[in-house]
């Protein structure tokens, strides 16, 4: 009995360091469970401020919903057959005025457009441009806010961004996506963002609420509204057409229903620095400072002031030109008649000149756009003038919209079922070890 006792004692001697031990690990729990703590109200406040941001700039986004009329003959037969797609649009003026791009709009018979408060309104297209993608429609009258424009020229990369679209309907489908920066090739911005099909003519707001620009399209067409419902497959990029941009040229297309663009009337390049490595081979290092004419048209501006080919164009109002697409973007934004001072090299002599800017000619231009309404006779009726025809398109979307709420209810009852499931089968027994 006695020969147990210095076994107790020899915990006793353990026992102070167990307390240290426990009291440290106790210790690091109670700083881990305060930092998770802490946690939770900063995401709460982002969660917040992003909810507000959403509730402040939702209001302004309209789905635009546009019917194509295609006339077939087949065998003597003539079909005729309708399309129909939903695009993004953008409130601009209380006037009624609404922005998009002009895949959205292209080759449109009736143009319906649906506001966040459940109205319709009959759209009726201002102008539309195929070359910069922006389109200007109109309603009668509209109820909701308009956005605030922002500033696209004072975008610096890293700044988040929210992306609304309307292509599905309310709700609206969004995402955050970083800037990257301006693209050089087309001086458009480039964002980092995940999104689905369908976002062309999407919204891009600063996290201010400002309106920076609007989403471009990537394909070159307008997809249809099965196409959309079946998702897409965003490559993580988008391309976003500058609001400083959209804001000049859709007011020339509210003005004049065209986009009047100025002229120089030159052909640059960009140069290259190189180093020869011997015989014909280069090796390019990056590009130089201007751009060198390559030709000049006759009777153009450039020509009046003496520009030819070879001359080393460096900045136009003092502004510097290392890109053609640059040039032509500072040259198109300025009003027809607007004079301008060109500074070039000829040699090692650098020339200071004057010119006004012309009108693009007319060859210069992409072909005009088809017209709103498509006349096939004098018995055609217009949109206007056929309320059930405006009747049937808003039910017919509606349909479509709670058909594909109900595809979405079901893939969810579907996933919360698998995931029922696996939790079941992870579920660890009474007794044992989680291995």
């Amino acid at each position: 009995m006695h020969g147990s006792h210095p076994k107790r004692l020899g915990t006793d001697r353990f026992r102070p360091l167990i307390c240290a031990v426990l009291l440290c690990c106790l210790g690091h729990f109670y700083a881990a469970s305060r930092t998770y703590a802490q946690a939770p109200p900063y995401l709460h406040n982002l969660e917040q401020e992003i909810v507000a941001l959403v509730e402040r700039v939702e209001p302004t986004i309209a789905s635009v919903i546009v019917q194509r009329k295609f006339i077939n003959t087949v065998n003597g037969q003539t079909f005729t057959d309708w399309e129909r797609s939903i695009g993004t649009g953008v409130v601009l003026h209380r006037d009624g005025f609404i922005i998009t791009t002009a895949g959205v709009v292209d080759h449109a018979h009736d143009i319906l457009v649906n506001f966040q408060d459940g109205q319709y309104r009959l759209g009726e297209l201002v102008g539309v441009d195929r070359l910069s993608d922006i389109a200007v429609i109109r309603v009668d009258s509209v109820t909701v806010h308009t956005a605030r424009l922002g500033d696209s020229d004072g975008v610096r990369p890293g700044s988040w961004v929210l992306v609304l679209n309307n292509a599905h309907g309310f709700p609206s489908s969004m995402t955050t996506g970083i800037v990257n920066g301006v693209r050089e090739e087309d001086v458009m911005l480039q964002v980092s963002a995940v999104v689905g099909g369908g976002y062309t003519g999407g919204a891009v707001f600063s996290a201010n609420g400002r309106l920076l620009g609007l989403v471009a399209d990537s394909q070159g067409k307008q997809t249809s509204l099965s196409e959309r419902f079946s998702g897409g497959n965003g490559g993580g990029l988008i391309s976003v057409i500058p609001i400083n941009r959209v804001k000049t040229f859709a007011r020339q297309l509210i003005e004049y229903g065209e986009i009047r663009r100025s002229w120089l009337g030159v052909y640059v390049e960009k140069i290259w620095d190189s180093i020869n490595v011997g015989g014909d081979r280069n090796i390019m290092l990056g590009a130089g400072d201007g751009m060198v004419v390559s030709d000049v048209y006759p009777d153009s501006p450039a020509m009046k002031i003496g520009l030819r080919k070879g001359d080393i164009l460096q900045a136009v109002n003092g502004v510097p030109m290392n890109h053609p697409i640059v040039l032509a973007e500072f040259v198109t934004a300025l009003p027809v008649g607007t004079r301008i001072e060109i500074t070039y090299l000829r040699g090692d002599t650098e020339k200071t000149v004057n010119t006004v800017l012309a009108p693009q000619p007319k060859l210069l231009n992409a072909p005009p756009a088809s017209p709103l309404l498509v006349e096939d006779g004098a018995d055609d009726p217009l949109p206007s003038e056929d309320p059930n025809l405006i009747q049937q398109m808003i039910l017919e979307h509606e349909m479509e919209l709670a058909a594909h709420r109900l595809k979405l209810n079901q893939l969810k009852r579907l996933l919360d079922e698998r995931m029922r499931r696996i939790d079941q089968r992870s579920a660890v027994l009474p007794g044992d070890n989680g291995f």
